[in-house]
């Protein structure tokens, strides 16, 4: 009986030795496990830290590429204007260099260059004429 006991519990401790290196390697595998979830896990936060980096500096972008837009339509807006009033302006001279006189500023201007020589005339006379 012995003998049997003893093989008995020969097969025991081999079948536990085997059960506790099977165990051994399941909580290795396990192990790893852990660790390969723990680097995506840790793979997953900095992507999303990248997403939300690269979508603020999108949204700056945009808002300065609207901004210069919006700039650069307030600057055509103020040149067309600008150019409007000189154009404006440099009309109103073309037309007044080429204006006529009317027949009344004409008759005027000769009533008056009668008048004025016809003074002088009279000044030379009273001051040399006597």
């Amino acid at each position: 009986m012995t003998v049997t006991g003893s093989s008995g519990e020969d097969e025991a401790y081999n079948r536990g030795m085997i059960a506790g290196r099977v165990e051994q390697r399941l909580q290795g595998h396990d192990d790893h496990f852990r660790k390969i979830n723990g680097s995506i896990d840790s793979m997953t936060g900095a992507l999303r830290s990248l997403t939300d980096e690269l979508r603020a500096n999108v949204t700056m972008f945009s808002a300065n590429v609207t901004s210069d837009r919006r700039d650069a339509e307030e600057r055509d807006k103020v040149v067309v204007t600008v150019a409007a009033a000189l154009m404006e302006k440099a009309n109103e001279i073309r037309a007044g260099e080429t204006s006529r006189w009317a027949a009344w500023q004409r008759w005027l201007i000769v009533v008056g260059s009668i008048v004025l020589t016809s003074n002088f005339a009279l000044a030379f006379y009273l001051v040399f004429g006597r």
